[in-house]
């Protein structure tokens, strides 16, 4: 492998062909690992991985007027006969140059039809790439397959941006809110994810970024799996995570910290898991508006602090409510979509 050195190097090798038309994990983890034994072939590399996808199209048919009339056109235009040096006049001799005349026919009339078909009929037309945006209103989560076969789970209250097709050289996605992507691998396409001024940058693993906006103004990167980098354009700074630790950016300080974290607390919400820790009245108003789709209003706001810790695992508002209300004294009533809190 590493005597490659040019572009017709690399379309000749069925390995790399199979690599770009039907790549698996092992094929995957073997190009991961030659580019990073020879970074100086990234260029051409690349190069001729674009060849190969622009040269995956569809064979058109030739009607049958197309093909009378490109047959006429050789007929024409081949009007004296092809000098042949003379040959003793045999039967055999015969047959082999009345053969050959058939089969550079056929080959002619095989070569107009090509040229006829290039000329007359449209060229592909690449596909036309739009934005698709993908919105959870309060009270709703759900899945999302992106186009190369990442999993994204989008919390309520999130919006996702991404392209109908990721382009040649990288997969670049927006969020604002809260979601837990699953990156499938793709050696030669980085994996971006910008929210709040940071970008995320990865080639194939998982990990959790929450940035509401309304979260105290903080943007939470925390890395389950894999390995990521994280670019702050405010900060002009770098960071590298590795699993089992978070990152968390104060907008209003501009303060950039990397701690670790607990998995349970920060992506148990896709699996429909509403944990407290320590939270205050304000953050568990906000978080059970967010998580079920209400309007919350107080009466005579509490006077003491709360620190409340609790676990709710698929349980109705009322049922939440209910454990809330007992252990912090209030009172609550429910009309549709608004809850009313009296303490």
């Amino acid at each position: 492998m590493n005597s490659k050195q040019t572009i017709e190097d690399f379309l000749t090798d069925e390995e790399f062909i199979r690599w770009v038309k039907n790549s698996d994990p092992e094929l995957e983890m073997f190009w991961s690992r030659w580019l990073q034994l020879n970074p100086d072939k990234r260029e051409v590399l690349m190069e001729a991985r674009e060849l190969l996808v622009a040269m995956d199209f569809t064979t058109r048919k030739a009607g049958e007027e197309v093909k009378e009339r490109s047959l006429n056109y050789i007929l024409s235009e081949t009007k004296s006969p092809i000098p042949i040096r003379k040959l003793r006049s045999t039967r055999r001799s015969y047959t082999f140059y009345r053969m050959a005349g058939m089969l550079l026919l056929i080959v002619s009339v095989a070569f107009v039809i090509n040229h006829y078909l290039k000329g007359t009929e449209d060229a592909p037309v690449p596909p036309v790439i739009s934005n698709i945006v993908k919105t959870n209103p309060y009270g709703q989560r759900s899945m999302i397959k992106l186009p190369d076969g990442s999993t994204v789970w989008l919390n309520a209250g999130s919006t996702i941006t991404y392209p109908s097709t990721f382009a040649e050289r990288e997969r670049v996605i927006s969020l604002d809110g809260q979601a837990f992507f699953k990156v499938q691998e793709d050696t030669l396409r980085p994996f971006r994810v910008h929210s709040g001024g940071l970008i995320t940058t990865v080639l194939g693993t998982s990990f959790d970024i929450n940035s509401y906006t309304g979260d105290h103004y903080q943007i939470k990167i925390s890395l389950v799996s894999g390995k990521v980098s994280i670019e702050n354009q405010s900060l002009k700074s770098h960071d590298v995570l590795v699993p089992g630790e978070q990152l968390v950016y104060s907008v209003n300080d501009q303060r950039s910290t990397v701690r670790s974290f607990n998995l349970k607390e920060v992506v148990s919400w896709k699996d429909g898991i509403l944990i407290f820790k320590h939270a205050t009245f304000d953050e568990v108003l906000y978080r059970l508006q967010r998580w079920y789709g209400v309007k919350v209003i107080v009466e005579n706001r509490p006077k003491e602090k709360w620190d409340l810790t609790g676990e709710f695992k698929r349980q109705s508002l009322e049922r939440v409510l209910d454990r809330m209300s007992f252990t912090e004294n209030f009172q609550y009533t429910m009309d549709e979509k608004t809850v009313t809190i009296k303490f």
